[in-house]
């Protein structure tokens, strides 16, 4: 038996391709000072507001081509639903934004199961967020940090910091703000980037009610892919994994 004979009887020709689950930021695309060679505005991956954009290198785009034809592309991203849409890939399959807090269908619609359970997982961490902005604006005179809280569909999801200038800098805040986030947040730092996430929205979790509430990706071969420990979880989901050579989960293995 052929493994498009295995599969399912009445599924889409798309369906029969393997499911890749992945992250976007330095996965598939980095910011200008990541990259390892010139920028080439014909690898432009991600238009950014402050003229950050992200890019390809030559290998990252011939492979993100090759897995647009081979897979069902699925972005699972922190990005927002407005950041990913400044995004230059083609995805046109499902995608997962804002950690987890929001799936969005093929044509560009919000799943509404999932959208409910965020809704209620957000009105009981918005006074956390809340303190935490304002916390790191107390400590932000100078304007060492640029820091916001991710919001959907007007609620609040995450809280994100990043430095202006070292990444050392993020330093001075994590120990405060990891004991005013308490067991309520879920703490994540790579690079240059610290966010605080409430327990219950994630990767894993949106991957999972994906999975389950899809059929042909149930049924079939699912693939995944990312840089961060964060990423971890929702990689356990898939059948197989990838990890970027340079990246926090590969510096983690070699630690070992």
């Amino acid at each position: 038996m052929t493994p498009t004979d295995a599969s399912p009887p009445g599924l889409p020709e798309s369906a029969q391709r393997p499911v890749l689950f992945t992250d976007l930021d330095d996965t598939l695309f980095q910011t200008a000072r990541k990259m390892t060679e010139p920028v080439c505005a014909s690898r432009l991956a991600a238009e950014a507001t402050n003229g950050h954009h992200s890019y390809m290198t030559v290998s990252q785009a011939a492979m993100t081509a090759w897995l647009l034809k081979a897979t069902c592309l699925v972005p699972v991203t922190a990005r927002s639903t407005e950041a990913l849409s400044r995004c230059r890939i083609p995805f046109d399959s499902w995608k997962i934004a804002s950690n987890g807090a929001v799936i969005l269908s093929p044509d560009g619609k919000i799943e509404r199961d999932w959208s409910h359970h965020i809704s209620r997982l957000s009105g009981e961490a918005e006074a956390g967020l809340e303190a935490l902005n304002a916390e790191t604006a107390k400590h932000n005179a100078v304007e060492r940090f640029r820091h916001w809280i991710v919001r959907e569909e007007g609620r609040p999801i995450y809280f994100c910091v990043k430095s202006n200038g070292e990444e050392a800098w993020l330093d001075d805040l994590e120990g405060f703000l990891r004991t005013l986030a308490g067991e309520q947040f879920v703490y994540h730092r790579n690079g240059n980037n610290l966010s605080f996430t409430p327990q219950g929205i994630s990767k894993r979790a949106a991957v999972a009610h994906l999975i389950d509430i899809r059929s042909e990706i149930r049924h079939g071969i699912i693939l995944a892919m990312g840089d961060s420990l964060t990423d971890l979880p929702f990689m356990q989901l898939a059948n197989m994994m990838m990890i970027p050579p340079a990246s926090q989960v590969a510096s983690a293995i070699g630690k070992e």
